[in-house]
């Protein structure tokens, strides 16, 4: 009895998560209502409220859960790290939870969305596909650019990308969008362009 209740509590947090996921498309998340996220998933007021104080309450729980799955990725190749190249496995894995969750992520990042989230995000990607690296335990200590702008710019510009793969409907593998990223991470764009000499 108790697995059934689990799941009927499954199968409601998803129906949640997904009318939220489409009024955000549709009408941005400023002027969703419980009222229209209750009507979209087919509950009522009691039940939502069961699960969140309001639609702030619910939106900032689903985006905690997908920030955690970075996390929980990012702990699994904390052990086998340790290898100049060693970002590129993570990617790989990144992108495909990206993928996994692409409609809830293309909401939040759509100017509808959370412009709040984009900076977690930003930060995030960061910390745990960069900034934990080989690569930038060894950094110099007098580096011509402070790693705060190295930083900001390598994650803004990975935030872009990863915005417009969403956008034109993930055409590209998971495994293809790590490559795309490490590319211009380690040769830069312009390199990656073919504007400058051979990699």
């Amino acid at each position: 009895m108790e697995k059934k209740q689990d799941l009927r509590v499954i199968k409601t947090l998803e129906a949640i998560r997904n009318a939220l996921i489409q009024l955000m498309e549709e009408k941005g998340f400023e002027a969703v209502t419980i009222k229209d996220i209750t009507e979209k998933a087919r509950i009522n007021r009691s039940t939502f409220y069961a699960h969140y104080q309001d639609k702030y309450h619910c939106l900032s729980s689903h985006e905690n859960e997908f920030m955690k799955g970075i996390l929980d990725i990012a702990k699994r190749h904390a052990s086998i790290r340790g290898t100049d190249d060693d970002s590129l496995p993570i990617a790989i894995d990144i992108f495909q939870y990206f993928h996994k969750h692409r409609d809830f992520l293309k909401a939040l990042l759509s100017p509808k969305g959370d412009p709040a989230f984009q900076s977690r995000l930003k930060q995030a990607m960061w910390e745990q596909l960069y900034e934990r690296t080989a690569a930038a335990r060894s950094r110099p200590k007098r580096a011509p650019i402070s790693p705060e702008y190295v930083a900001t710019y390598i994650s803004g510009a990975h935030l872009s990308v990863i915005q417009y793969w969403l956008n034109n409907g993930c055409k590209e593998s998971p495994e293809e969008m790590a490559r795309v990223l490490s590319w211009l991470t380690v040769q830069g764009p312009l390199r990656a362009a073919g504007l400058m000499g051979n990699a």
